[in-house]
């Protein structure tokens, strides 16, 4: 698969729908599973030392002491969210952005364009598919170019035919065989296009 050199995404949010979709996603999962590793943690820590901790302190500064830890875990995970949703951008453009490029070369693709290959990077996400698609097209292109000698010997043969209908005298037996040689390339050309299942 050919790669572009020095080829770089300058813009990390190139589907935005998706990528802070994929983002939220990552955010809703690191804050659940941080309140439940903190409930889980206080639960535990409540039921073995709960007691003994009430004998030590007064039942205020206990909770005090409790409620600087929820504090602290709060602030410790909005000072991560950044560092998440940087890490989540990053790492959903690898798939955004290969997705997005393989739309617009599908929309070129189903208009007739076959002269541009589909490049991704080399660490971009479906660069396998985008190897299959690559595939497909160059398959394509070869039965496009076979077709387009096919039709442009079909047209010499009927300009050909014109000529020897328009000729005098007409020499049937030249017409015949003009009309056997056009014939055999629509029989060609049929076979060509019958291989495709539409």
């Amino acid at each position: 698969m050919p790669n572009q050199p020095g080829y770089k995404r300058t813009q990390y949010l190139v589907a935005k729908k998706f990528q802070l979709k994929y983002v939220g996603l990552i955010l809703v999962l690191v804050f659940s599973t941080a309140v439940l590793c903190s409930y889980v943690i206080y639960y535990t820590m409540m039921l073995t030392m709960g007691d003994k901790l009430a004998n030590i302190y007064p039942q205020g500064r206990l909770i005090a002491i409790v409620n600087t830890v929820n504090v602290r875990i709060l602030v410790s995970m909005l000072l991560v969210a950044p560092l998440i949703i940087v890490i989540g951008i990053f790492a959903s453009h690898k798939i955004a952005g290969p997705v997005g490029r393989i739309e617009r070369f599908l929309d070129a693709m189903a208009t007739g364009d076959l002269s541009v290959p589909l490049i991704l990077r080399s660490n971009d996400e479906f660069v396998s598919l985008a190897n299959g698609i690559n595939k497909v097209m160059s398959t394509m292109k070869t039965s496009v170019k076979a077709e387009r000698e096919k039709l442009a010997n079909l047209s010499v043969s009927i300009d050909n035919l014109k000529k020897l209908a328009q000729s005098h005298p007409v020499n049937s037996s030249a017409i015949s065989q003009a009309l056997g040689k056009i014939s055999d390339e629509v029989s060609i050309l049929k076979v060509e296009v019958a291989k495709y299942k539409i």
